[in-house]
């Protein structure tokens, strides 16, 4: 049973032209909303379409007037993402179709949805866990295919199921441990203090490790940081380009015509690597390179990996 009252509607494809767009509602009037907007050649409705069905039709507007030729999909509750009735209205791609049917759909009911609210109200209906709604926008940014695979796992349940498991070693431990306190002299069929102890000791151990594993989570998700440093002219730049197989970066003979740092992902085999191209280390010359050493040396600080060329010296710049 969903939590809210209200029908939410926005455009769930990205900004610009394709030949596809999709607007979608989600609410106990989703589909209400739509039919009043929709017309289909056979007379069908949407109210008397069975759950995940594809009709055609048209968005019309107050006046009876074409707005996009569309195919309307119907997704009743409970089976559906949200857990909430949801209308996807397929629609051409570009925008002003796209926004036109948007309109139509908020003068009929709906309100624009926030960002996110859709996997909002997936969480609160129960639909997905906390887990799971992290991994949506992971397999959203995803920018390798092992930072995809990662985050499909987690939204099917890999990471919440681990959790759950030692959720309930640990309330089972729990268990025990109150029942030793509370009747200490009954003779109960449960685990001696020491074994109780060697649990805890495993289950430590088993919490530890996914905590360890979550570092190279996000790695995954966000890229290992790596930074490209060193004296001016000593081929910074020209190590980006040719990583990247593009000119990216400016590559001069003057020193110092790097200024502000460049950062870039790379697909190692799977593997995302944000490189960072940073301004060549040395007592600045003016006002601007000053500042873009102060901002190398910020990367720097922050990065999980660092690439130094020859006679970097930077421990006189950081210490």
């Amino acid at each position: 049973m969903s939590y809210f009252d209200d029908t939410i509607a926005a455009i769930s494809t990205p900004s610009g032209i394709g030949g596809i767009g999709i607007v979608r509602l989600s609410g106990k009037n989703a589909i209400g909303i739509a039919d009043r907007i929709f017309t289909s050649p056979k007379n069908r409705t949407l109210k008397k379409t069975p759950s995940h069905k594809i009709i055609y039709g048209h968005i019309v507007n107050s006046n009876k007037e074409i707005v996009d030729e569309v195919l309307i999909s119907i997704m009743r509750a409970p089976h559906t993402y949200t857990k909430e009735n949801i209308v996807e209205i397929n629609c051409h791609g570009g925008a002003v179709p796209l926004r036109r049917v948007l309109e139509l759909a908020l003068k009929n009911g709906a309100r624009l949805a926030r960002p996110g609210e859709f996997t909002q109200r997936a969480f609160i209906n129960g639909r997905i866990d906390l887990a799971q709604a992290e991994a949506v926008l992971d397999a959203i940014n995803s920018a390798t295919e092992q930072s995809q695979k990662a985050a499909m796992e987690q939204l099917s349940g890999g990471l919440s199921n681990k959790i759950n498991i030692l959720r309930n070693k640990l309330v089972e431990l729990t268990a025990f441990v109150e029942a030793h306190i509370d009747f200490p002299e009954e003779d109960m069929e449960s685990p001696s203090l020491n074994d109780m102890q060697k649990r805890a000791l495993k289950i430590c151990g088993e919490i530890t490790k996914l905590i360890e594993g979550s570092r190279h989570g996000m790695i995954l998700r966000e890229g290992l940081k790596t930074a490209i440093i060193g004296r001016p002219n000593v081929g910074k730049s020209s190590l980006l380009n040719a990583l990247l197989e593009h000119d990216r970066a400016i590559v001069t003979e003057l020193p110092g015509t790097t200024r502000d740092v460049i950062e870039e992902y790379l697909d190692l085999n799977g593997f995302p690597v944000r490189i960072m191209d940073t301004a060549g280390m040395r007592e600045a010359k003016d006002v601007a390179e000053k500042e873009g050493v102060k901002r190398s040396l910020r990367a720097v600080k922050g990065a999980d990996l660092a690439c130094a060329g020859k006679s970097a010296c930077l421990h006189e710049f950081i210490y």
